[in-house]
């Protein structure tokens, strides 16, 4: 309810937290996102056919850590949801989830004071942008792994089957190890 508040407030940061639960992204990586053409067939991912896991992904390279390139497929109704919406609050093909008519840091800072106006800190709510995007690899590893992992008081997993969700979810996340 909160989210659909920030949204209704600036509908740019309400789609960059759309996009951070539905995706895993971070707070950066999802201002600079470009809902258009960050849509790819699975063909142009260079993922090998085991790995497929849809027919379109995004890429996910700009504002990533260290510029890491990553494909998260779109396999869900929340993820197309969240990609539907930041679609139609960006203005043309090109463009990037920022209000165009200010700069990365400026946008950046509207962000931050967005979650402040609307108590999502640590300090208010108790939950983060940050925290969805922590929600998303865990809903990630529960689906893979087929139960909640222990920090959501899931049981015991056959150790193959924890280290493949973990792998996944690592990979979604964007990171190396």
């Amino acid at each position: 309810a909160v989210i659909e508040q920030a949204r209704a407030f600036d509908r740019y940061v309400g789609a960059s937290l759309g996009l951070i639960r539905a995706f895993g992204l971070r707070r950066k990586e999802s201002v600079m996102f470009r809902p258009h053409l960050c849509v790819v067939q699975f063909e142009a991912t260079g993922l090998t056919p085991e790995e497929r896991q849809a027919d379109r992904y995004l890429r996910i390279k700009e504002g990533a850590k260290g510029g890491r390139l990553r494909f998260v497929p779109l396999d869900s109704a929340q993820r197309l949801a969240a990609l539907k919406f930041a679609q139609a609050v960006v203005q043309g093909e090109d463009a990037h989830l920022g209000d165009p008519r200010h700069s990365l840091k400026h946008n950046l800072r509207r962000f931050d004071y967005v979650m402040e106006k609307f108590g999502i800190t640590a300090d208010g709510l108790g939950a983060t942008a940050h925290g969805l995007r922590h929600e998303a690899m865990i809903d990630h590893y529960t689906d893979k792994a087929g139960i909640a992992p222990p920090v959501r008081g899931g049981s015991d997993v056959p150790s193959d089957v924890d280290a493949a969700a973990r792998l996944s979810a690592a990979r979604l996340a964007g990171h190396n190890r």
